[in-house]
């Protein structure tokens, strides 16, 4: 990356022409004076070389996944044989079961007669609950730049109801204990509210920012939605994986008896593999989020429709030349989470006090590195760092700036909270009535409610995923490059600087 005002910008390494030409500036405009000789004297940070960053990680991630589904190939069929061996070795077989179930089943009588359970229609009101919750979810990205204040004050008002309802509940169900805790946080709820008032600006004009962005580049999206379904597929694999694994190693029987006890090295081998490839799909989108906005910041001509060059670029780089970097960050707090994994199922054994302190020591470490690497990646998914190097220029920044106390913010985290359960409530809610309209069964309604909640919940929450990460690149990018967003979005460089100047005065003088 070089300054505006020192040649090209760089962007994930390559050089773009600034899209100031595109507007009518031919150069961007001189910095103005920052509030402090600290923040004068920041230097932009330069581009990394050509190249991929971190590979060693990328190929010890490569290695590892080979070696999980090498141990899937093998182990399955043997625990399958076995498990299956059994099956037809007891009760007859799985022809004498499946006559014993029916007759079973024919032997019940009419008790069960007035359960009318639909599975086609209850297929059809999800599938139409799904479409609806893609639809009402990218509604709410316009519904949240035309309230993103009104939104970020009931988000605050959220937390103080919620609290104060869990506290009545507790002293009514006589757990005076639990009641003393949400009063306790009732009050930091009511404290913090009014000690962050002055800041739903500032947090309004981010939001509104961001969604701006990712609504330009809505096939950011698709990935988001990739990103689940193949979290599914891996889950299946190691779980086949695992399971198998953990079955000949220990000879275990299809009872479920084993000759041997359970390896705790193959177990913490197993969970850190689990752990470091779920995080990895989550910062992969994370980073090419933070890539895409990035370009729509500095040149939005790139990344200015839904499968814009930037959205594919930023995706094409996160698997490339950003994924040891990507792999090392994940790796990171992937091992934090084994280690607390494996405390947690030491506290059912003696000991478990010291096992208890250790998880929650280990929760600590595990939310420092995630917040670590939230912006880390950001500068990864931007600039194209290795990773220690996007680290070090973020808390740089920060640092030099004196605006470590705006990253404390976390009222749009609760924005986006309320709107993923009130849009799950509400598809729940139309696939209730669907289910009804289509069967009127009391079975398929509730069915049909709790999966429409929950795929409301899972679709929505997956697409403002981006939106969070939208947010965090663009206070990065403001922070340090203010002008170039002046030039390619003043409206919304004139929102942001007002908001950011009556937030923090004392730090900001643009």
């Amino acid at each position: 990356y070089k300054a505006a005002g020192d040649g090209p910008v760089v962007v994930q390494g390559h050089e773009v022409t600034p899209a100031a030409s595109s507007n009518g500036f031919s150069q961007a405009l001189n910095p103005p004076p920052a509030s402090s000789s600290a923040a004068a004297q920041i230097q932009a940070p330069q581009a990394p070389p050509s190249g991929c960053r971190d590979a060693l990680f990328a190929v010890l991630f490569y290695v590892h996944l080979g070696l999980v589904g090498y141990a899937a190939a093998v182990n399955t069929p043997i625990m399958a044989q076995e498990v299956g061996q059994n099956i037809v070795s007891h009760e007859g077989g799985w022809g004498g079961q499946r006559q014993r179930r029916l007759e079973d089943n024919n032997n019940e009588g009419d008790g069960d007669a007035d359960v009318n359970f639909e599975p086609l229609h209850l297929f059809i009101t999800i599938a139409i609950a799904t479409v609806l919750a893609f639809v009402v979810s990218s509604l709410a990205l316009g519904f949240m730049i035309s309230c993103a204040q009104p939104l970020i004050k009931m988000s605050l008002f959220f937390n103080i109801i919620l609290f104060a309802v869990m506290a009545i509940f507790s002293f009514v169900a006589g757990a005076t204990p639990a009641g003393v805790v949400f009063l306790l946080l009732l009050g930091l709820s009511a404290w913090y509210a009014m000690r962050v008032w002055s800041r739903i600006p500032f947090a309004a004009s981010n939001l509104i920012t961001a969604v701006t962005a990712v609504k330009a580049n809505m096939g950011l999206a698709i990935y988001a939605y990739w990103s689940v379904l193949l979290l599914f597929f891996w889950s299946v694999v190691w779980a086949l994986s695992a399971a198998s694994t953990i079955f000949v190693d220990a000879g275990c029987s299809a009872e479920g008896e084993c000759d041997e006890s359970l390896s705790a090295f193959l177990l913490f081998c197993f969970f850190l593999s689990f752990y470091w490839t779920s995080q990895i799909i989550a910062n992969v989108v994370h980073v090419t989020t933070a890539g895409t906005v990035g370009t729509w910041w500095f040149h939005p001509i790139e990344a200015s429709s839904c499968c814009s060059p930037a959205v594919r670029d930023s995706y094409s780089r996160s698997l490339t030349s950003s994924f040891g970097s990507i792999c090392f960050g994940s790796l990171l707090v992937a091992i934090v989470q084994t280690l607390k994994e494996m405390a947690h199922h030491a506290t059912d054994g003696e000991g478990s006090v010291l096992a208890c302190v250790a998880v929650c020591i280990l929760g600590c470490i595990e939310s420092l590195l995630e917040y670590f690497n939230k912006w880390a990646f950001v500068y990864v998914g931007i600039y194209g760092f290795s990773f220690m190097e996007a680290g070090k220029n973020v808390m740089t920044l920060f640092r030099t700036r004196g605006w470590t106390t705006i990253i404390t913010d976390t009222m749009l985290d609760t924005v986006l909270f309320m709107l993923s359960l009130g849009v799950a409530l509400l598809i729940g809610t139309l696939s209730a009535v669907i289910g009804a309209a289509m069967v009127g069964d009391s079975n398929t309604v509730a069915a049909a409610f709790i999966l429409g909640l929950l795929l409301g919940y899972g679709i929505c929450a997956t697409l403002f995923s981006i939106v969070s990460s939208a947010v965090n690149t663009v206070i990065v990018c403001y922070a340090e490059s203010p002008n170039e967003f002046q030039m390619n979005h003043p409206e919304l460089s004139e929102n942001m600087r007002t908001s950011w100047r009556e937030a923090w005065p004392q730090d900001f003088n643009y």
